[in-house]
């Protein structure tokens, strides 16, 4: 009866122990940061606007002027977005016109 409480007393110190130790930082640090993987690559795209009216856009955090019948460049992270900010003809006020990525690389989106 001894011997059985002393190994479950033991099992459940064991236990207890181990469960800490299974969400323990790793020995082995690589030594790359995690911020790296965090880094946003910056696309370079044009926008045409076709609307034949001028359009005000939010683009990243910057809020600019699309001249009617004018290519303006654009230089974003990837991730952010091209909203519209006053509506038009096909689109409504706070619509997504463009939502960044790599693929966007070099293109030109026609706003019409």
């Amino acid at each position: 009866m001894k011997r059985n409480f002393v190994v479950g007393t033991m099992v459940v110190a064991a236990a207890l122990m181990t469960a800490p130790a299974v969400y323990a930082r790793p020995l082995a640090v690589s030594p790359t940061s995690t911020h790296s993987m965090f880094k946003s690559k910056m696309v370079n795209f044009k926008i045409t606007n076709n609307t034949g009216a001028p359009l005000t856009v939010k683009a990243g955090k910057n809020t600019m002027v699309l001249e009617a019948g004018k290519t303006t460049d654009f230089t974003l992270a990837s991730g952010d977005e091209v909203v519209s900010k006053n509506r038009t003809k096909h689109y409504d006020e706070g619509q997504v016109l463009a939502h960044v990525n790599e693929d966007l690389e070099g293109h030109n989106i026609t706003i019409e």
